[in-house]
């Protein structure tokens, strides 16, 4: 059966509040797949928090207009490359990468995603489209922060905002590795970040500073670190990495920031160089900055065993469908989501 030409797909046209700057396409071209890469009919994708704040504006991020978001997709094969090691009709999933590339108006916010064949991979057997599209930027994020400490086994981590996209799969990779896993969160989520994931101890930070309370006042410490927060998460933290341990940070900008400056970016750049050059000169506790790669073999197929083998599962906050884009980024922009935000494109099952 011949593919259409058109799709449907919500694309950004510019800058602002979502209700504004999304549009839903019924005949927007398909993406022409580049000799290395595959072009996958999309079931399910997710909602991420760089999505939103791109949007938004939250930072000057320079972006070609019009544009699709996202990066994560769940779908099947309708082409690929000779010689490539998937074919027609294989259930995949994938992290694109896209946003950030230059000229690359494609993203997985639409029916159809033509992505690098080294991003994709297989779906586990019994996991459906919906969980797949949950999972490649968020826990391919969450692997590449832990990796440096890996192995976890025996070995006591922290890891910020436990109840996040992030946050919650770092929780189950560490413990699939045997780590004792300590996170901050908020009271709601405090019994389900421990009964649900499986956190060995949760610090509840609207009870004031996380780093006053009792636990870390008696002195705890930490192997490995992996801060979504940032702002003075991060500086606290660095106090409590044990000798030899490390802190990963993603690059947040603190829990009340509402916008980042180019000012704001060049400072937090500077201060990730230095505290990595620190580190490396042992004036100070390791310390990286990540910026999550998007081939799968740097998580996505470590994460699929894990998923296997029934030790990462993906927890919904809400689910979505793709005409319902403007709410995705509103309940996402709206923060304390606990799990992901699925987004359903079509019913392939």
């Amino acid at each position: 059966m011949p593919l259409p030409t058109t799709m449907k797909a919500v694309v950004m046209k510019r800058r602002g509040e979502a209700i504004d700057a999304l549009v839903v396409h019924t005949d927007w071209p398909l993406p022409v797949r580049k000799p290395n890469q595959v072009l996958i009919e999309a079931a399910a994708t997710s909602g991420n928090t760089g999505e939103w704040k791109m949007r938004s504006g939250f930072a000057p991020i320079p972006l070609k207009l019009p544009k699709i978001l996202g990066e994560d997709v769940a779908g099947v094969i309708v082409d690929a490359p000779q010689g490539s090691k998937f074919k027609r009709g294989d259930r995949v999933f994938a992290g694109t990468g896209q946003i950030l590339k230059s000229g690359d108006a494609g993203g997985t916010h639409a029916e159809f995603v033509a992505t690098d064949e080294d991003t994709v991979c297989l779906i586990p057997p019994g996991v459906s489209f919906l969980e797949a599209a949950a999972v490649p930027v968020a826990g391919t994020t969450a692997w590449q922060a832990l990796e440096p400490g890996m192995p976890l086994q025996g070995k006591r981590v922290l890891i910020h905002g436990g109840a996040g996209g992030v946050g919650g799969f770092a929780i189950q990779i560490a413990k699939a590795q045997g780590a004792h896993v300590t996170t901050t969160c908020r009271t709601a989520n405090v019994a389900w970040v421990m009964d649900t994931l499986g956190a060995d101890v949760a610090i509840d930070y609207t009870m004031g500073p996380w780093a006053k309370t009792p636990i870390i006042r008696k002195g705890e410490k930490f192997d490995h670190i992996v801060d979504t927060i940032g702002g003075s998460y991060e500086s606290d933290s660095l106090k409590l990495v044990k000798r030899g341990g490390m802190l990963v940070s993603l690059g947040a900008s603190g829990p009340h920031a509402t916008h980042v400056s180019v000012l704001g970016i060049l400072v937090m750049l500077l201060t990730a160089f230095t505290r990595t050059l620190l580190g490396k000169l042992h004036l100070g506790p390791k310390y990286r900055f990540l910026i999550t790669e998007s081939k799968a073999s740097k998580g996505l197929e470590q994460i699929a065993e894990l998923m296997a083998q029934g030790k990462l599962k993906v927890h919904f906050d809400k689910v979505f469908t793709l005409d319902q884009m403007v709410a995705v980024h509103e309940h996402l922009e709206g923060k304390h989501t606990r799990g992901k935000v699925g987004v359903r494109i079509k019913d392939m099952e």
